[in-house]
């Protein structure tokens, strides 16, 4: 067979492959127990971040750019519906979700459709957020011409902190209609703002294991390298460790959270770790020649600045391991 002929064969082979899916959920899937599925669909594809930042599209295309947006945190569920019935109309499954989510208490934030949404040859409304072009983790893409049924709705279940976008539309390669749900559900970061002291040996652990670790214990001043005195007991543990390792070096480096200037808090996150080192060494009698000081700044977050729990845990000193 020549080349031409494979590679129609090949085509042949995957439309009706795509075209043939099976009507049933894809595994370790589900639905969110507020957002109700339409009748006759399943999911195609599925995904679930623990916690997510989400920026929901909250009004038109305008120029390129959207009119407004709506920025949600919490869990994140990325589902994709296919249709038992390839003739199902989009505007049908759409209507069937406003009606839904209605009735379970939610209200709609934004609702279009059509021309609106700005879709124009593949590019526009969707090309204009990263919230529908996740790669694998979305199932595929709008026919690009004629009436694709394209609708999209925004709504939001206050009382339980459930944001919900639906999009409907044609999908191209022989998918038929597919709807596109994205639900956002809040809540607080597993992180408690109260962090019990580390231990000596629970510092020695991480240094083992990943060779450096977070103290998140040591306090400093607003706006000043000034030492808390809730910090005495992990400088306690620190020096208890060093006494114990007494080949241990330490790399002391001081972080920040994103508030501010950035040269401002490189300075400072060096400043505070150089009053670490000072601590240790002239209240412990830990030798200076087996600490270095050093800033990062807001460069090496370990969690989200959005949130005053992240930012917290980002102001933080960490200690690496050196070479002895």
């Amino acid at each position: 067979m020549n080349p031409a002929g494979k590679l129609a064969t090949l085509a042949i082979v995957l439309l009706f492959t795509i075209s043939a899916h099976a009507a049933e959920d894809v595994a370790g899937s589900g639905d969110h127990p507020l957002v109700e599925r339409v009748a006759g669909s399943y999911i195609g594809t599925f995904d679930r971040t623990d916690y997510d930042e989400v920026r929901f599209p909250a009004g038109p295309l305008v120029d390129d750019e959207l009119e407004a947006v709506e920025v949600r945190e919490g869990e994140h569920l990325v589902l994709s519906y296919y249709f038992e019935d390839d003739d199902t109309s989009p505007l049908r499954i759409f209507r069937n979700y406003e009606q839904a989510l209605a009735a379970a208490g939610f209200e709609t934030l934004y609702s279009d459709g059509g021309d609106d949404l700005g879709w124009r040859q593949g590019r526009g409304f969707i090309g204009a957020t990263d919230l529908f072009s996740r790669g694998d983790r979305r199932c595929c893409r709008p026919l690009t011409s004629g009436d694709i049924g394209m609708r999209y709705l925004l709504a939001e279940h206050v009382a339980e902190g459930v944001t919900v976008s639906v999009l409907t539309f044609e999908a191209a390669f022989n998918l038929g209609p597919v709807a596109l749900v994205d639900v956002v559900t809040a809540e607080e970061m597993e992180v408690g703002m109260d962090h019990a002291p580390i231990s000596a040996d629970e510092m020695q652990a991480g240094l083992v294991a990943d060779g450096r670790v977070a103290v998140q214990n040591i306090l400093f001043a607003f706006d000043s390298d000034e030492i808390l005195p809730e910090s005495a007991e992990s400088l306690t543990a620190i020096a208890e460790l060093m006494n114990e390792q007494t080949d241990l070096n330490l790399l002391v480096v001081g972080h920040t959270d994103y508030v501010g200037d950035f040269d401002y808090n490189l300075r400072l996150s060096m400043e505070r770790a150089s009053s670490v080192v000072d601590h240790l060494a002239d209240k412990h009698g830990i030798s200076r020649d087996r600490l270095r000081s050093a800033g990062a700044g807001m460069m090496s977050p370990i969690t989200t600045n959005t949130t005053e729990e992240g930012q917290a845990l980002n102001r933080r000193v960490e200690l690496v391991q050196m070479p002895e």
